[in-house]
C-alpha cells in the first residue's frame, strides 16, 4: 500500500435534508471514474480506517507495507543535485556584487585629461 495523496474530507448536499461526506481522489486515478467502488470501515490505533476497492469480494485481508525508501543511489544524486544548486546559488550572488563591465572597450582609449590643464586654440 502506498500514499497517493491528502485529501480533506468535505460534505456534499444532494438535498437540502441529505448530507453526504466526500473524499477526492487524486487526479492520476481519473481511470476509476464510473466505476463502482466498495468501502470497508476498519479501525487502527482508535482512529477508522476506510478501504475502497473495486472488487466486491475484497476479503479485507491487506498486507502493509513500509513506505518506499529512496535507493543509495537516488539519495546521493539528491545530495548533488542540492550541493549544485547552493554553489549556483552563491556564484549568481557574486555576479550580482561584481561591476558589470561593458562588452566593447571605450572608444577613447586615450588617457583623461589632467586637472586644471587649459585647451587654448
Amino acid at each position: 500500500m502506498k500514499i497517493l495523496g491528502k485529501s480533506k474530507i468535505t460534505k456534499q448536499k444532494a438535498k437540502p435534508e441529505i448530507t453526504y461526506p466526500l473524499v477526492r481522489l487524486p487526479q492520476s486515478e481519473m481511470n476509476i471514474a464510473g466505476e463502482t467502488a466498495y468501502v470497508f470501515k476498519t479501525e487502527y490505533k482508535g482512529k477508522p480506517v476506510y478501504v475502497i476497492s473495486l472488487d466486491e469480494e475484497f476479503n479485507g485481508e491487506l498486507k502493509v507495507v513500509q513506505p518506499e525508501t529512496k535507493s543509495d543511489l537516488e539519495a546521493r544524486i539528491e545530495a548533488l543535485e542540492k550541493k549544485l544548486y547552493t554553489l549556483l546559488e552563491s556564484e549568481n550572488k557574486e555576479n550580482k556584487n561584481k561591476k558589470e563591465k561593458w562588452a566593447r572597450c571605450d572608444s577613447n582609449t586615450g588617457p583623461p585629461p589632467c586637472e586644471g590643464d587649459v585647451i587654448t586654440i
